[in-house]
């Protein structure tokens, strides 16, 4: 068919996805329907699934970002669902069965909590038939007891950790945010943008006073000579957000990383200008338009 599959897994969903040309979108939704509805779980399988997720556990070290993003919200959100890695617990993983597999599916695949959206050239009417005719045996709702259903409270703390395989500093700077259903929401996605990413090879090097740029995180990280990353990352659920910097760089500039992170949340609060909104309102729109 010369289609492309992907599969993501965040704290709130799994996502399925293939794109394929518009001619095989019947066999695409039949493929989708047929992995929800009648998957088969082999234990052998699920074994190899397994080893694939130690690895990766054990190679977190690499990861430096994704590693410290994790940490930053098991520090947010401690012993709730919320704070537990993607990937699931290192400890816990050897312990997994195809029976927890089931017990989870059958808990949370279910009608009423999958989505199925088709975009492109997808006439809609025959696509919701052939959902129909891909999906009809799901159950309308849940058999199974869905666990950690209770809000998660942020809780305000400081996290040290040492790894000395991870070079350079790895720094997270979060504040408790607006969730996705938030009327705030929008504003905090455009603030994102107002502080935007940093690369120092981009924003630094060729400049001849960083203070000449727009961005205020900018013209502040570019004074520091061997802090060479930073993103700003909103992370938004369906009862909570996130949202802060992430910044990496030589262990010499920790505590100036740390006071970027605490300094212009603190600065925006009491005052941010126009060129500065236009700009994150701009590049908002164009990574909208990209996609």
């Amino acid at each position: 068919m010369g289609a492309r599959t992907s599969a993501h897994h965040d704290r709130e969903h799994s996502n399925f996805s293939v794109t394929c040309f518009k001619s095989d979108t019947g066999k695409v939704v039949d493929m989708l329907g047929d992995c929800v509805s009648n998957a088969t779980l082999d234990a052998a399988e699920f074994e190899q699934c397994k080893e694939e997720i130690a690895a990766e556990h054990a190679a977190n070290c690499k990861e430096f970002k994704t590693t410290t993003i994790e940490n930053c919200h098991y520090n947010s959100y401690r012993d709730h669902m919320m704070g537990q890695p993607i990937k699931g617990d290192a400890d816990n993983l050897a312990h997994l069965t195809v029976d927890d597999l089931q017990q989870y599916r059958a808990a949370n695949w279910y009608g009423d909590n999958i989505v199925v959206v088709g975009t492109g050239n997808v006439v809609h009417d025959e696509f919701v038939q052939q959902v129909q005719n891909s999906f009809h045996s799901v159950a309308k709702t849940g058999s199974g007891v869905r666990p950690n259903g209770e809000k998660n409270i942020y809780n305000p703390c400081m996290l040290f950790i040492r790894d000395d395989e991870m070079y350079n500093s790895n720094i997270g700077v979060f504040y408790d945010a607006p969730s996705v259903k938030d009327k705030d929401y929008f504003s905090f996605l455009l603030l994102k943008n107002v502080f935007g990413s940093y690369r120092i090879d981009k924003h630094a090097e060729h400049l001849n006073d960083v203070k000449k740029q727009y961005n205020s995180m900018h013209a502040l990280l570019g004074d520091l000579v061997d802090v060479t990353v930073a993103d700003s990352e909103y992370y938004a659920y369906s009862d909570s957000g996130l949202f802060g910097n992430y910044f990496f760089g030589n262990e010499v500039f920790t505590r100036q990383m740390n006071y970027c992170g605490v300094c212009l949340p603190t600065i925006y609060s009491h005052f941010v200008n126009d060129v500065e909104i236009v700009r994150g309102r701009n590049a908002l729109y164009n990574s909208l338009m990209k996609i």
